[in-house]
């Protein structure tokens, strides 16, 4: 009992006195909660400038204007006084888009004649892009709705059969998840735990490593009383603790502060959290275990941190990937942890099902921490890494 206090208690002032771990456990995870917060705090992207070039300069095009303006989305910012003009304001990004309301627009409108408002924006920022062509459409549609229906009715048709007339079949959408759109509940969940994943995985490997690159492995098995299991649980254990902490920080931001939806299990999504602290910090075990160097160590640490965001699922579908690829985004814990979030906040699936990502964690846990339980140990006898760089 006495060494596993002892290192514990040795850990616990590293934490608060070692320099690097200090920026890597405390600094940085209480910069990112804050930087992501603050990033997203809207939710949702508000009044993005497009330009509007009215050939037309009628009331009609006025209007069609007034309703491009009044979108939440999207705001009319610039009047270039010719096509170049506007395009150059996309190509610098000043504008999202640039609309052209043709010559003749109010008058091929009276006359029944069919007329094209043209939309031209930059893809290269997708996301921007896509809500200003969502937002344009949206009101081209309803503008076009509009002429219609009082088209028939100055030729006696009652306003509920125009409606009928245009839009026979309506459509009734229910959104299962995130219902507002917002992109902080779908992003801030996925980097905030993604940038601690990424922490915890440092932090493991640097309190580990600084001791094998100063030749202190022998001297901390030596303690230990060569009982390897005792050494890592007492070694990880503030850590863990600590992420712990900082976790929940990080869900008080989301679910109290910025009132993200949670319609599943508390309980479930500590758990999780937990499951994801402990499986980073096994894959850190590995990666020290395996490596010849410090610096090596921390190379495979922050690749496989960096690469699991691409795996999990956030920036691109799994089931929309290779076969080799979604079987090898399992590996990741990441992957795991943020199907079970997404399940118990965004989806409310029953805890029933929730039950597999948990599974799969804690074999991650047991299986990564026995094929390096061996070298690990071998490690630590030895005293240092075979290169002390």
């Amino acid at each position: 009992m006495k060494p596993f206090l002892n290192i514990i208690n040795r850990e616990f002032r590293m934490l608060f006195h070692n320099k690097a771990i200090f920026i890597f456990a405390v600094i940085l995870p209480i910069i990112a909660i804050l930087f992501f917060n603050t990033l997203l705090s809207k939710g949702v992207a508000r009044d993005l400038p497009i330009a509007v070039l009215d050939l037309d300069n009628s009331s009609i095009s006025r209007n069609l204007i007034s309703q491009l303006d009044a979108t939440p989305e999207i705001l009319v910012k610039y009047k270039p006084i010719d096509q170049l003009e506007g395009e150059r304001l996309v190509k610098e990004i000043k504008a999202y888009g640039l609309v052209i309301i043709p010559a003749n627009f109010a008058s091929d409108l009276k006359q029944g004649k069919q007329t094209k408002v043209i939309n031209q924006y930059n893809s290269n920022v997708l996301l921007p892009s896509g809500l200003e062509n969502k937002a344009f459409r949206k009101v081209v549609a309803t503008f076009s709705a509009g002429v219609n229906i009082q088209k028939q009715m100055a030729n006696g048709t009652s306003i509920s059969q125009a409606k009928a007339n245009f839009q026979p079949i309506t459509s009734d959408n229910h959104v299962l998840s995130n219902p507002y759109t917002n992109y902080s509940y779908y992003l801030n969940s996925g980097f905030l735990t993604y940038f601690l994943q990424i922490f915890v995985i440092l932090t493991t490997i640097y309190c580990f490593g600084v001791d094998l690159k100063y030749n202190k492995g022998e001297k901390l098995y030596n303690i230990g009383k060569e009982n390897l299991p005792v050494i890592i649980f007492a070694k990880t254990l503030p850590y863990t603790l600590w992420f712990l902490f900082i976790g929940i920080l990080m869900y008080y931001s989301m679910f109290v502060l910025q009132d993200f939806p949670l319609t599943g299990n508390k309980i479930i999504l500590l758990l999780g959290l937990f499951l994801l602290i402990t499986s980073t910090q096994a894959f850190s075990l590995l990666f020290i275990a395996v490596s010849r160097s410090f610096r090596e160590a921390l190379t495979f640490g922050s690749g496989f941190a960096a690469v699991s965001l691409s795996f999990s699922g956030i920036t691109f579908p799994i089931f929309g990937m290779p076969k080799f690829i979604q079987y090898l985004s399992q590996i990741f814990p990441f992957t795991h942890y943020f199907e079970l979030f997404v399940d118990q906040t965004q989806r409310g699936i029953p805890i029933f099902f929730s039950f597999k990502p948990i599974l799969i964690l804690i074999f991650i846990n047991v299986f990564v921490f026995l094929i390096s339980y061996k070298k690990l140990n071998k490690l630590l006898k030895r005293g240092s890494f075979l290169e002390r760089t």
